[in-house]
């Protein structure tokens, strides 16, 4: 690998569900995620529908980048890792979201723990117990760049759509607020004062320097 460290756990492992099985290429390990995701077009390719979700009240941040998203259900699937002569196999709840995505499926915190699995992000491995002692699955750092790049394009299409959505908002509620017709203003009844322009300022008491009170005149009024 040239940058080691640098890409993301990507593995293939196996999910099992009622009426198809289907072994994914791109499911993320997240072990900074505390549940499994499961996307709604790889639901559809395990043969499921909405029926056979069950609901669910959890909202989760992360997925769209601030955003918050609510799943569609949530569904117990068995994963299987390993080979056909060495393998193990655990069920594991997802939570079944509408988005689109460059991954499958999402296994986090759950999925490692209930399968007792160490991930090595160095060298792009993870390593759990089978039947037959240790099994090891190795990731492709090109796969892994892959996946990478799928999702920083698909999460700033989805920031631009957001934000045109949003300005969308805006012009909209400026051209609502400029349909407003304006109400004229209704006359007065009494007449306004407009002061002369040829005025002065002119002390009421000239013999105390610290007296501010002054009134205004005209210049042109006779001296008496």
């Amino acid at each position: 690998m040239p940058n080691p460290g640098g890409y993301a756990l990507v593995l293939n492992p196996t999910i099992v569900a009622p009426r198809r099985t289907c072994k994914f290429s791109r499911v993320l390990i997240d072990g900074g995620n505390n549940i499994n995701i499961l996307y709604r077009d790889t639901m559809t390719k395990l043969g499921l529908e909405a029926k056979d979700l069950e609901p669910t009240r959890t909202i989760f941040h992360g997925i769209i980048p601030g955003l918050s998203c609510s799943p569609i259900g949530r569904i117990r699937l068995d994963v299987l890792f390993g080979t056909s002569d060495h393998f193990r196999r655990e069920p594991l709840w997802f939570k079944v979201v509408d988005l689109s995505r460059a991954y499958h499926a999402l296994l986090g915190r759950p999925a490692l723990t209930k399968f007792m699995a160490v991930p090595h992000y160095a060298s792009l491995k993870m390593k759990l117990l089978g039947p037959k002692g240790l099994i090891t699955i190795t990731s492709d750092y090109r796969k892994s760049l892959e996946c990478s790049l799928d999702g920083a394009r698909l999460a700033e299409s989805l920031v631009i759509a957001e934000e045109r959505c949003q300005l969308d908002r805006i012009v909209a509620l400026a051209n609502k607020m400029a349909a407003v017709p304006v109400p004229a203003e209704e006359p007065s009844d009494e007449a306004s004062f407009n002061p002369s322009k040829e005025t002065k300022k002119v002390k009421l008491n000239q013999e105390d320097p610290s007296y501010s009170k002054y009134i205004v005149m005209g210049t042109r009024l006779d001296i008496k």
